[in-house]
């Protein structure tokens, strides 16, 4: 993926010097996608992001921006260049695969008509068609925005740099627009090291004092909840004995794992009723997916590497569900169970925004499997297969 940066200067060095200005029609359709490769989590922090209220939008959400003429919109004080309001938007902590809407309006402050000439994502994983918009004096700009999150728990980022042309400046950057969400269920967890320090949406073992360390587990709607295991084994309380509570701390310990058994995620189970299943990406050398190798040619784009079908009956089918990315008149062959202890079958296929698929398949376990599960699920096309990872637990 090409830096900012990079990418930045290729626009400018593009552009002419003067534009005329120019009316056209916008039609906007932001979705932003969490991926492994471009919006990746990052650690919590203080955001003085305008928090959004997250809302599920509509089957058929409105794209059309909307032009907000002069008088119109509040201006604010002592603004002399475009600016986005709120040109941050955080959603705070949403359920993972929420689909997620907000508007930003970008502000022209001045007495000139300004163009949107270009917008630009930062990562692949953000689409933008917004150029040639021309702002009126004085108005605004609407841009409805739609985040589909996808079903894996962290912290989602991405972000839109825009350019701007005016009769008077030129081409000039504008402003950058961001969206925030923290994907995560009924039960939070965060991790610590050994060394303590902030706590994490993952488990950093790329640090040696990350190899152990801490999880703290924390009800978000206040219902009191055990851990019942962790990674399949008894859990290690560090805070009380073990009984139900809102919060609950255990411990983890990654030192005796080798290259081949370290987990790819801690697979932490509850028996709270909305959090059966809770996952923590575990960051280290060993854990890493194919498509973080450089030298990996990746055949199928999912927007999410897990499906978290949460607590499922011995024997019974469930669906799970994953969006592809450029996948949009691709062959999808079938779907195949990397475990021999459970069937998967192709349900549906379904075109979603651009050139998105969403696949609905069923994962069925052997009628005498129990216990928290990672089972592999090969997703077979022409060009090859590439693999996600469908978690829960039977009881």
């Amino acid at each position: 993926m090409e830096e900012p940066s990079s990418l930045w200067s290729s626009l400018m060095t593009s552009l002419p010097t003067t534009s005329g200005l120019r009316l056209a029609t916008a039609i906007v359709a932001l979705l932003v996608v969490f991926s492994g490769s471009g919006c990746g989590d990052t650690e919590p922090g203080t955001s003085t992001a305008t928090t959004a209220k997250a809302s599920v939008a509509a089957s058929v959400p409105s794209d059309q921006a909307i032009i907000y003429p002069a008088g119109s919109v509040e201006i604010r004080p002592g603004a002399t260049a475009v600016y986005g309001e709120p040109a941050d938007v955080d959603f705070g902590v949403v359920t993972p695969g929420s689909k997620l809407r907000t508007e930003i309006k970008l502000v022209n402050p001045t007495n000139a008509s300004v163009v949107i000439q270009k917008a630009v994502p930062t990562c692949q994983c953000t689409t933008v068609n917004v150029d040639g918009t021309t702002i009126p004096p004085r108005g605004a700009v609407g841009i409805p925005m739609t985040l589909q999150v996808p079903s894996t728990t962290g912290e989602k980022k991405a972000a839109v740099n825009t350019i701007l042309v005016s009769d008077a400046n030129g081409a000039q950057k504008g402003p950058r627009l961001t969206l925030r969400a923290i994907a995560a269920y009924a039960v939070q967890a965060l991790a610590s090291t050994s060394q303590g320090g902030p706590r994490t949406l993952w488990i950093d073992g790329l640090k040696p004092e990350g190899i152990t360390g801490q999880i703290q587990l924390t009800s978000t709607d206040r219902r009191p909840f055990r851990v019942l295991s962790l990674n399949g084994d008894a859990p290690m309380p560090l805070q009380g004995n073990g009984q139900a509570a809102t919060t609950q701390v255990i411990a983890y310990d990654l030192s005796q794992k080798t290259s081949t058994t370290m987990p790819k995620w801690m697979l932490i189970e509850t028996d709270h009723p909305d959090a059966p299943m809770v996952e923590m990406r575990v960051r280290h050398r060993s854990s890493m997916l194919p498509h973080q190798f450089k030298e990996y040619s990746v055949k199928v784009q999912f927007d999410g590497y897990i499906a978290n079908v949460g607590r499922v009956a011995p024997g019974s089918t469930t669906d799970f569900s994953v969006e592809l990315k450029q996948f949009k008149g691709r062959t999808l062959s079938a779907l195949r169970s990397g475990n021999p202890d459970f069937v998967v079958k192709l349900v549906q296929r379904k075109d979603g925004d651009g050139d998105r698929v969403r696949i609905t398949g069923s994962i069925t376990p052997k009628a005498d499997t129990r216990g928290p599960f990672m089972c592999p699920v090969q997703f077979v096309t022409p060009e090859g297969a590439e693999t996600m990872y469908v978690i829960g637990t039977i009881r």
